[in-house]
């Protein structure tokens, strides 16, 4: 995730920008928690932080109002095989990403939770006006009572834009989307960890919302789904019937399905080679090609192991 920090132990805290709010927290897996932020972070809360020990807290600023929630990751729930306790949380966003909510990320990370410094100067307002008036305003701005403890944390996926798909959710995250990733979080934690062809297919079906311009997020996307069948050569006629057999029932839907697939690939060659299109086409590109890597990766999930040739071949002729 990002920049990661360098950190002893302990839980770690990710900030999330651009969930929708809610009120109920959930747990999504064993030792992860999501959670809304109880008061709004402002500036003076992230000032609060930069003074003990958060450097990048100034860079946090122009985009607090999307900081709705944070996930917490539970060091005693890092498992081997398997992420590390701050990637466990890079692996939940993901889910959530996976589940619709593309406008998503975590952008910094904590040692301690951001619900402490979201309403901090505001919690401690009365604290500063009285140490003020009885040791004076030096003591009360240099050396406060009430200051945070000492900051251990960094950015971590942050960025000054982000593309979305033509289906992003706008609802606040339910207790369907909780039991959702429940179900499957430790199933994509091992496959995840475990093959390198599915994790640069998760990572591309994250990171391409932070290309800087949406033909360099299809290329990505489209370095996924390949990526997933492990395929060379014949690519258009080949990922098209794949994909069609994966994700279709037999007969006019899967046909259908071949179509689409077949005309997604041409309009993905034509953006990736720069060829003239209108940007409508090229950002619909870019999201029919984001939930066709979503497809496919979820079928791998539910059947519990990479997609394989046999796996093709049984969706052919079974």
């Amino acid at each position: 995730m990002g920049n990661k920090p360098q950190f002893a132990g302990g839980n770690w805290y990710i900030l999330l920008a651009g969930l929708p709010r809610f009120e109920t927290s959930s747990v999504l897996a064993s030792g992860l928690g999501l959670r809304p932020l109880e008061s709004p972070l402002t500036v003076f809360d992230l000032a609060a932080a930069g003074a003990v020990g958060f450097r990048g807290w100034a860079a946090l600023e122009q985009f607090a109002p999307t900081y709705t929630a944070e996930i917490e990751s539970a060091k005693d729930a890092d498992i081997t095989p398997g992420y590390d306790t701050l990637n466990r949380a890079w692996l939940t966003t993901s889910l959530l990403v996976l589940r619709g909510f593309t406008g998503l990320y975590g952008v910094a990370c904590s040692g301690y939770s951001w619900n402490l410094i979201a309403g901090h100067q505001l919690r401690n307002s009365e604290h500063f006006r009285k140490q003020a008036q009885e040791e004076g305003i030096d003591k009360a701005v240099f050396q406060p009572k009430h200051s945070l403890a000492p900051f251990c944390g960094n950015l971590l996926d942050y960025h000054l834009s982000c593309f979305i798909d033509a289906d992003c959710r706008k609802d606040a995250p339910n207790a369907l989307d909780a039991e959702w990733i429940r179900t499957r979080f430790d199933t994509f934690n091992r496959l995840a960890s475990n093959n390198i062809a599915f994790r640069f297919a998760l990572e591309a079906a994250i990171d391409w919302r932070f290309a800087k311009e949406p033909r360099s997020a299809v290329g990505r996307l489209w370095g996924g789904i390949e990526a997933l069948f492990g395929i060379n050569s014949e690519l258009v006629y080949r990922i098209s019937l794949y994909s069609a057999c994966l994700l279709t029932e037999r007969g006019e839907p899967r046909k259908r399905k071949f179509e689409e697939v077949k005309r997604l690939y041409g309009h993905r060659s034509k953006v990736v080679h720069g060829e003239k299109l209108a940007e409508e086409k090229i950002f619909q590109a870019m999201s029919d090609s984001f939930h066709l890597l979503r497809d496919l990766l979820l079928v791998a999930v539910e059947r519990g192991k990479p997609i394989t040739a046999g796996d093709v071949d049984d969706a052919i002729f079974s």
